[in-house]
């Protein structure tokens, strides 16, 4: 696990059930994530710094879908 930092940016769409395994993965690529319950649903919370690598890794993992991307 990366050494923990200040997190205050939520990825959503991450599956309740997938939710720990997303965090391991961004660990694995060297991004300190946590999990939580957001206003909608589970989140994976990140620093602002690492918002748009861990958006990418979970994208490209199949976690949530990619940016720009119709989910329909």
């Amino acid at each position: 696990m990366p050494s923990a930092k200040a997190v205050s940016e939520a990825i959503s769409g991450v599956d309740v059930l997938e939710l720990e395994e997303a965090v391991r993965r961004l660990w694995k690529a060297g991004i300190y994530a946590t999990s939580g319950m957001g206003c909608s649903g589970p989140v994976i919370m990140v620093a602002t710094e690492d918002l748009a690598e861990a958006s990418k890794q979970l994208a490209s993992a199949g976690f949530v879908p990619e940016p720009g991307k119709d989910v329909c």
